[in-house]
């Protein structure tokens, strides 16, 4: 059985079990689940058994709901460790049972049942820590936020360990700076804890120890221990505390593992659909290239020279698409790091423009520039965008039809948004309905064989690392309008600036043993 645990929203810390064959509604109708986000449609989304595994598909909200940060174009299946988003509510899919999960009498696995309002120091605790660990964060960074986190409610010293081996000889101290070996740790209850599996509590000179094992499926164990000063017993509340992150840990800890293993097979997949695609991407190009050249020179052989002009465009033609798509894949396959710096837009726009001319003189397509001169500097990688904006209208220019075509190039600033907005216009016969859902994905193409489908999604993925978007803004049988909508510089974050996570902020423990 599945279960959605609520990480982020009004409703953080929610558990919401699923029947095993009853379809449910994400929403705030009163035959959806009793959720308390305004951002989400009254009918946002449907889960529907199927084969053992849930299914999702979006109901044309408002909003869209997006498994692992992408948008739903259809029906996805999600799995332990996804993250789902409706709205401002983010929901962790576990599997009840699993890894961390303690099991009672009646085969159901208890939920994390946590207050809605802010009563609580522990409650707000484990709120942020649900949030954190729907995060795609590194698994040593998540240990290290829950055992600071516990430290901080409890009011007193907390360290996570993780074991090197299974052996349970050495352990390290993870925290954002690295591992650290912790040998005057006292090991002797992590251990006994690990072996048996469950939460234990034992005593050194001066201090009570708590000890809770975080399962899950590595071979490398962990656990979280808390050492409150003073010869008291030990503390119920601290035990809860401890138990409750523990098993967050370990849901966290699951997620990433199953995050891992879906994230490999996605890669081979898309590997090999890059292999079949680009081949047959460059198959056509070589063809083009070999006709070309085979005219020339057949044109050069016979003195013809009329000839050989006729033949030099395809040439051309071809090169131009051999050098785009290796510079898209390029852009595709390796995130070289951003170097933004204040920069004219309407500079980069012109420079496009100038590049394009060539190939928009072939098909006797007319670019036409509406620049806005006011707008301010954006804070832009100048090669990252230039490329971006390159894809854009390039795809414009051979939308547009021949000796009719017309490739409009505007710049406007939205002071709404704080935002450099660059848009390219085109006269031509629009997307088809049956591609848009799937216009930014990579390989989809409306070219047909002229096409490597890397264009838009490069585009986009640029956009994104800047803090920006890329939309369709319009498409009809009269022509399509992308806008690529970039943060102005007034608006104080670099792009390329690594941000803190939100919520725990970073430090190193404050352990003492001695």
């Amino acid at each position: 059985m599945f279960s959605l645990i609520v990480a982020r929203g009004p409703d953080a810390g929610r558990t919401v079990r699923l029947p095993e064959r009853e379809p449910q509604l994400v929403g705030r109708s009163t035959e959806a689940f009793d959720l308390h986000d305004a951002t989400i449609s009254r009918r946002h989304a449907e889960l529907t058994p199927e084969d053992g595994r849930w299914i999702v598909r979006d109901l044309d909200s408002r909003h869209g709901t997006f498994v692992n940060g992408v948008r739903l174009a259809g029906p996805v299946p999600i799995a332990a460790g996804d993250r789902l988003r409706c709205g401002d509510t983010e929901f962790l899919v576990v599997r009840d049972g699993g890894p961390g999960a303690r099991i009672d009498d009646d085969g159901d696995a208890p939920p994390i049942d946590l207050p809605r309002g802010g009563e609580g120091a522990d409650a707000a605790t484990l709120r942020a820590l649900l949030a954190r660990a729907a995060e795609p964060t590194d698994a040593d960074v998540l240990l290290a936020e829950v055992a600071r986190a516990v430290a901080a409610a409890a009011g007193c010293e907390a360290l996570a360990l993780r074991a090197v081996d299974a052996s349970l000889t050495e352990f390290l101290v993870p925290s954002h700076a690295g591992s650290g070996a912790a040998p005057h740790a006292p090991l002797a209850p992590v251990r006994a804890a690990l072996r048996a599996n469950e939460p234990m509590a034992a005593r050194e000179p001066g201090a009570t120890l708590l000890v809770a094992p975080v399962a899950h499926d590595d071979a490398a164990p962990c656990a979280l221990l808390l050492r409150r000063p003073g010869n008291a017993a030990p503390d119920a509340g601290d035990a809860a505390l401890l138990a409750d992150a523990a098993r967050i840990a370990a849901l966290g800890l699951a997620a990433r593992t199953q995050r891992s293993a879906h994230g490999a097979h996605e890669r081979l997949a898309l590997i090999g659909e890059t292999v079949a695609s680009l081949s047959h991407s460059i198959k056509n190009m070589l063809q083009g290239l070999r006709f070309g050249a085979d005219a020339v020179d057949l044109a050069l052989s016979r003195g013809e020279l009329a000839k050989a002009q006729e033949g030099w465009p395809i040439l051309q033609r071809n090169l131009d698409r051999v050098q785009a798509l290796v510079l898209n894949m390029l852009a595709w396959a390796k995130e070289r790091p951003l170097e933004p710096e204040p920069l004219d837009a309407n500079e980069l726009v012109r420079e496009v423009r100038e590049l394009l001319a060539p190939a928009a003189g072939r098909r006797r397509v007319a670019i036409v520039l509406a620049l806005d001169e006011g707008i301010p500097p954006a804070n832009l990688d100048a090669p990252a965008v230039h490329q971006a904006l390159t894809n854009l209208a390039l795809n414009a220019v051979e939308a547009a039809p021949e000796r009719t075509g017309l490739v409009t190039l505007a710049s406007r600033y939205d002071e709404v948004r704080d935002e450099v907005v660059l848009a390219v216009a085109d006269n031509g016969a629009g997307i088809p309905d049956a591609i848009r859902a799937r216009l930014f994905e990579p390989f989809v193409s409306t070219k047909g064989q002229r096409g490597t489908g890397l264009g838009l999604a490069v585009a986009r993925k640029i956009a994104e690392r800047h803090g920006g978007r890329l939309t369709l803004a319009a498409s009809s049988p009269s022509g399509t309008t992308m806008e690529l909508a970039l943060p102005a510089s007034r608006g104080g974050d670099d792009p390329a600036e690594t941000r803190s996570p939100k919520g725990l902020a970073p430090g190193d423990y404050p352990w003492k043993f001695g």
